[in-house]
């Protein structure tokens, strides 16, 4: 049984979306304030840039509970944010890594060192931890590779599972997810078995390789049960498809109801406008109150699916803080 929650916050602290003129938004169990001016100089300023990163901070049964979802593309960024918002790295009790990709975990090493030791990083798969290139050609340019002796050297808890785990008692990840509507996306990237990453441990279809084009089997979705209101799902950047992500949640929750959808929806190109006009169908026949893409989902999705319903998906900013119940 997956933990209920009374109240959540979401604050969006990497994004590639800026703006100084972002207007609150109230409807029925939920808020979504704009960030706040709290720099001490004008010449200080939120940024904006590729990549995402969540801070969820949820009230059950009167405990207060902080999950950082992703890292954004630069610690520099990372760190100017959170110290600009008011975000303490040393506030944050779990934190969940949805996928090996530089613009979600680029930013971590703002917090390397600075979370508390023994914090927990969920992650769903080895193949994280493996080298990546641009592109899927084997001569493509290096995408990075996220150093695990690192995080473990810093005291940072690695918590590699491919199941569903429960995040700091107020939220849950999805495990790994399977393709379970029509979605199929491209993921322009491919990784280097054996580089960064134990062979030991990767699936075995790929073990033996090395070069691999990606299929984001190791990716992750994270979602909380709102008490009254279902559940509010993060496809930080869907490569699995979001439609698929929510399905996963609702699979081991055994939550069918849908409060929120939230992240990146992977619907920029190579995916075509067709395939984001078929998801925002298969969307709605979710039923969800709100939706709010970011991130990756383009505007192939957000624009119709703004017209559409206007009353239930609404942009954010970085700084944007969204909260339900």
């Amino acid at each position: 049984m997956v933990p209920e929650i009374d109240r959540l916050t979401l604050t969006l602290l990497a994004d590639s979306t800026v703006s100084s003129f972002a207007t609150p938004v109230e409807r029925p169990g939920l808020k979504i304030l704009p960030p706040e001016r709290a720099a001490s100089s004008y010449k200080l300023t939120l940024r904006g840039e590729w990549g995402y990163s969540l801070l969820a901070d949820a009230m059950s049964a009167g405990a207060r509970r902080r999950v950082m979802i992703d890292f954004g593309y630069t610690p520099e960024t990372l760190a100017s944010n959170m110290a600009l918002l008011g975000v303490d790295p040393g506030t944050v009790d779990a934190m969940v890594l949805s996928h090996g990709h530089y613009d979600h975990f680029g930013g971590l090493a703002a917090l390397v060192g600075r979370v508390k030791r023994g914090t927990p990083l969920h992650v769903g798969g080895e193949e994280a931890f493996c080298a990546r290139l641009r592109g899927v050609a084997p001569n493509g340019p290096s995408f990075g590779q996220l150093e695990k002796a690192d995080l473990v050297a810093a005291g940072i808890d690695l918590r590699v599972a491919s199941s569903p785990r429960t995040i700091a008692d107020i939220g849950f990840t999805t495990g790994r997810i399977p393709f379970v509507s029509p979605e199929r996306p491209k993921v322009p990237t491919a990784m280097l078995p054996g580089q960064g990453c134990r062979r030991a441990d990767l699936d075995p279809d790929r073990r033996d390789l090395d070069f691999f084009v990606d299929d984001a089997v190791h990716e992750l979705g994270t979602a909380f049960h709102l008490k009254g209101k279902g559940l509010i799902v993060i496809g930080s950047c869907s490569h699995r498809g979001v439609i698929n992500t929510v399905r996963a949640a609702q699979a081991v929750s055994g939550v069918d109801r849908i409060h929120a959808i939230m992240g990146g929806f992977h619907l920029v190109p190579p995916q075509t406008s067709q395939q984001a006009f078929e998801t925002l169908a298969l969307m709605q026949s979710l039923k969800p109150d709100y939706i709010l893409p970011g991130h990756c989902t383009g505007e192939a999705f957000i624009a119709p699916a703004i017209a559409q319903m206007p009353d239930q998906v609404f942009r954010t900013v970085v700084g944007s803080r969204i909260i339900f119940g």
